[in-house]
């Protein structure tokens, strides 16, 4: 049994050692770029995401783009070793001065006394044994197990169980070179036997299983193993194995060939295995991170050689072609079939699948039948092919021309029966040089050019502008697996087609998208979208929902070269800017090599919490949990979002409000992951801040609260201090004062009877003056019946005169001119004098006449309401007109415009935070109309009032000065057009006025 296990250990190890290198990317930290120290001696992560570094000055926490160094605490040194406990339990230690342990928990540092339960130092005999929780080792240490502890010295290894107290002496000879010759693996402690070249498992002391592992075994090897994170690695000739143990099976597995690492000063590695990413800590060289990549640029080994590609196409399931005959998979170069120096912007293939590759004017192709080694000239005259396709049949040639005497160019599209430039059936002319071409599912064609993008209708042979007078220069035109089309262009962005009209798609923050190459689709939904800096991803089922709702927020995921890029910067402007080979992968061409990739493989890292915890207020830096008290003195508080990710951070999008600013909008926050805030009023201030955590435009959301305490005048106790001191000065005063007054009251009682008198006197006067006013207003009574009677006398006189004029048949001129003149005089008297008695009359004569035309109710209350509308906005209250358009009346309207008048403007005064609503309807001669408000409502008392008053009067009391004039005039005009109103009080809010008209139709 195990012979058989050695023989599948062997075999799966042949297996590993057989693939090719993965490829990787480094970055190095330290002094110089964030460590304290350049000796990084233990390296771990925590439960929330942080990845911590022993040094020997200090202890670090590290969230993938910060390094945050505690390195004052209360010990006589700051020289830290490694770590142990329990990382899931938030329970991380490592030791310091004696008799002191610092603890890490909540993603914080802090010195506590040694735990007894848990020592770092256990003496036997006279040996002091230290804790051994990883490579870095002494020479006498011990490891506990669930079951027992073994006790490790330079020939020796003693497993103590902690249960029967029994000591076994596992092994009892000198060990190889006093190296370190045991290991664990997860809860395994296993032991490396030189002689046999074998790794031996140890369970409760005894030997259990050997297994044949020669790398492990061999003298140049190193062995890094990490008990709290269950890791183990063995580093041979520069390649790193990585070590796993599970149900019995012992298990190696290349990881990455490293360049430029010196074994002997590697002491720590820890392996990220959601991000890829290694960890490797060095006694010298501080931090090394490598990065194990998706991406892999392709190009040839010698370091000489030009890297740039255009236009390439797939050769094989897993090769591209090159316009010179460059055949490359994602290892390198391949083979060349020598094209020679062709044009690199453009390769395609006919029918054959033959290529064809141009030079100037001619076109290249080479024979797949003598694989690619023969091939024929065409000559395109003075076009310059830009794109070609074969398809249904048919040769579609894009192709440009110069104008004579410019250096502009126009484009031409032909298409051809048989083989281009031989059987010609149609030509389309532009004006501007065409780069792209691609037939729609309906059988039209899109051509996409330098200035625009045109639609040509085959059945019509119609030519359509379809950027109209918008220049865009066309980069590519893509076919998504479901249909849609879209453009991408140089410097506008990139588009989606539809309905024959082109909508623009948000870019990224920085732009980049504005220059898009062209669109690569996944099997699951996904665009690749290469740019001039970087490639962006994002699924095309969230540019869609942009499309339906322009307010959906659209973030791009992005690629820099820390994921496997020679560069940033891709190429397009080809007539083909990247492909799909039939294994997969897509390839994109670069300024440095190109680029393969697995797109189903290739990972999108979204950081999954945040903590907002520090802060540094006017330069000292301060920790708080949920609420941050600040003071009205302080000048600036910067808030750290602490987010552990450990990919691209430009894919940290952090977004944040503070509630009490007067713009309630998201604000970007920058990569410093920093919120900056000026002097803020005292009070309770929300700060809300989300993060981006999938592809799905999902958010998580933190709310932090900041205190800001008042200063003492500013406090309620205060301002009731000074009310009541107020209050006492007042009292003090009025006390003061009536003395005064007492002292001065006889002086005054004098005088005080001599302005009685006088207010007698004046009480007298105005006896007088209200019997004179009496009489005064019962004369302007008689007055109007006396202008009404004097309005007969020139009436008279005209009829007079008229029949004089009648009676004297012969009259000469003088007796003519006299009698009309005094016709004109008593005329034109009357005229005016009428004119204007007619002004205050209407609204009297109206109601009295049966001529009153019908008109809509609704735009009468339309109007009224417009007048309104602006008072009620101001009381956050809004007027609703439900009156149906098509009901007319016949009632007098400006008696019934002063009606509503009235009641509107007594709702609009009484309602806030509320709606008026105006209905009204139609009862066989009567029209119901409502006003309803949600205001303070009336009093019971005045409605009884109103509502006894309309029955009543003629006879009743008026009480103006306490109830005022409008309903008293709404009642008036109301008993005018023989009308009631009914006033109520709204069961939940506010009051109902009903009116009930009395209708006159024609």
């Amino acid at each position: 049994m195990g012979l058989y296990r050695n023989i599948l250990v062997v075999g799966f190890l042949l297996a590993f050692l057989s693939m090719y290198s993965q490829h990787y990317t480094t970055q190095l930290f330290n002094t110089d770029n964030g460590l304290p120290q350049n000796s990084v001696k233990d390296i771990i992560k925590d439960r929330y995401g942080f990845i911590w570094l022993t040094t020997e000055n200090g202890i670090v926490r590290y969230d993938g783009l910060n390094f945050l160094v505690y390195k004052n605490f209360p010990l006589n040194s700051q020289r830290f070793t490694y770590f142990y406990g329990n990382p899931e339990k938030d329970s991380i230690f490592t030791g310091g001065d004696y008799g002191k342990t610092v603890l890490i928990n909540q993603k914080s540092p802090k010195v506590i006394d040694n735990i007894k339960k848990s020592p770092s130092v256990i003496a036997r005999g006279y040996i002091n044994y230290s804790l051994c929780i990883s490579n870095y080792t002494y020479s006498f240490f011990f490891m506990n197990f669930k079951k027992g502890r073994y006790f490790i010295a330079e020939n020796s290894i003693i497993y103590e169980s902690q249960h029967s107290n029994s000591r076994i002496q596992v092994i009892e000879k000198p060990l190889y070179k006093n190296s370190p010759n045991t290991f664990v693996i997860g809860e395994t402690l296993f032991y490396i036997d030189h002689n046999s070249k074998k790794v031996r498992k140890i369970e409760e002391g005894r030997f259990t299983a050997t297994y044949d592992v020669p790398i492990i075994a061999d003298v140049r090897s190193k062995v890094f193993w990490n008990r709290m994170s269950g890791q183990g690695f063995v580093l041979h000739n520069n390649i790193l194995y990585r070590c796993t143990y599970s149900n019995g099976a012992f298990k190696i597995s290349r990881l990455v060939q490293l360049e430029n690492v010196i074994q002997s000063t590697l002491m720590s590695i820890y392996y990220d295995e959601k991000y890829k990413k290694l960890y490797l800590g060095s006694s010298t060289d501080g931090l090394k991170i490598v990065s194990l990549t998706d991406f892999i640029s392709s190009k040839k080994k010698n370091p000489k050689s030009l890297a740039v590609f255009y236009a390439i196409q797939p050769f094989s399931d897993s090769c591209v072609i090159t316009p010179e005959g460059e055949i490359y998979n994602r290892n390198g170069l391949v083979k060349s079939k020598n094209f020679g120096k062709n044009i690199s912007y453009f390769l395609s293939f006919d029918k054959y699948r033959n290529i064809i590759t141009r030079k100037e004017q001619t076109l290249l192709v080479y024979d797949k039948q003598r694989d690619f080694l023969d091939f024929q000239r065409v000559s395109t005259g003075e076009e310059t092919v830009k794109d070609f396709l074969f398809t249904n049949g048919k040769y579609y040639v894009l192709s440009s021309k110069q104008k004579k005497g410019s250096t502009e160019f126009t484009g031409v599209l032909s298409i051809y029966e048989d083989w281009p430039y031989k059987s010609l059936k149609k030509k389309y002319f532009f004006a501007s040089e065409p780069t792209r071409i691609m037939l729609t599912d309906d059988g039209n064609i899109l051509v996409g050019t330098i200035k625009g993008l045109f639609k040509i209708l085959t059945a019509s042979d119609k030519i359509y502008n379809l950027t109209a007078h918008n220049e865009l220069s066309i980069r590519d035109v893509i076919r998504s697996k479901d249909g849609n089309i879209w453009i991408t262009t140089l410097g506008k962005g990139f588009y989606l087609l539809k309905n024959n009209n082109l909508i623009k798609l948000p870019v990224d923050s920085e732009g980049n998208l504005l220059s898009s190459h062209t669109i690569l689709e996944d099997r699951n939904g996904y665009f690749w979208i290469s740019t001039n800096n970087g490639l962006y991803k994002i699924k095309e089922s969230m540019l869609l929902k942009y499309v339906q709702n322009r307010n959906f927020k659209i973030n791009y995921y992005k690629y820099s070269k820390e994921a496997g890029f020679n560069t940033n910067e891709f190429n397009g402007g080809s007539n083909i800017n990247g492909n799909k080979l039939k294994n997969g992968e897509f390839v994109l061409p670069s300024l440095d090599g190109l680029v393969f990739l697995n797109p189903l493989h290739v990972k999108s890292y979204y950081p999954t919490d945040l903590y907002i915890e520090r802060a540094r207020i006017d330069d000292k830096e301060h920790f708080f949990a949920n609420t941050l008290t600040l003071t009205q003195e302080n000048r600036r508080t910067e808030i750290f979002i602490d987010v552990p990710y450990y990919a691209n951070p430009d894919n940290v999008v952090i977004q944040a409000y503070l509630d009490d600013e007067k713009v309630n909008k998201w604000m970007s926050i920058g990569k410093e992951r920093r919120v900056s805030l000026g002097s803020l009023g005292y009070g309770t201030h929300i700060l809300t801040v989300r993060m981006l955590i999938s592809d799905q435009q999902q958010y998580i959301f933190k709310k932090i609260k900041i205190t800001v305490p008042p200063f003492f005048y500013q406090t309620l106790w205060f301002k009731l201090f000074t009310c009541f001191l107020l209050l006492c000065l007042v009292y003090l005063s009025i006390k003061w004062r009536t003395s005064f007054l007492r002292k001065k009251n006889h002086e005054l009682e004098a005088v005080i009877q001599l302005r009685t008198r006088i207010l007698s006197e004046t009480v007298n006067n105005l006896e007088v003056t209200q019997i004179k006013l009496g009489k005064e207003i019962e004369q302007q009574k008689k007055l109007i019946g006396t202008i009404t009677h004097d309005i007969t006398t020139p009436l008279k006189f005209i009829a007079l005169t008229s029949k004089e004029i009648l009676d004297y048949k012969e009259m000469n001129i003088s007796r003519m001119e006299r009698v009309l003149n005094s016709i004109y005089k008593s005329s034109n008297q009357l005229y005016n004098f009428t004119k204007t008695l007619k002004e205050y009359a209407d609204i009297y004569n109206e109601y009295r006449t049966d001529e009153t035309e019908l008109y809509s109710l609704y735009e009468l209350v339309d109007e009224k309401k417009i007048l309104f509308d602006e008072i009620a906005a101001n009381h956050n209250t809004t007027i609703v007109n439900q009156i149906s358009e098509q009901l007319m009346v016949g009632i007098s309207k400006n008696i019934l415009a002063v009606i509503i008048h009235n009641l509107i403007d007594n709702s609009a005064k009484f309602t806030r935070n509320g709606v008026i609503t105006i209905n009204g309807s139609e009862k066989d001669t009567l029209i119901i109309l409502k006003i309803m408000d949600t205001g303070i409502g009336m009093d019971e008392h005045k409605i009884e009032y109103y509502t006894k008053l309309q029955e009543n009067i003629e006879n009743e009391k008026l009480l103006l000065q306490k109830f005022g004039m409008g309903l008293h005039l709404v009642l008036q005009l109301l008993q005018m057009i023989e009308s009631k109103i009914i006033i109520e009080r709204n069961e939940a809010k506010g009051t109902s006025f009903q009116l009930i008209l009395k209708n006159r139709k024609k």
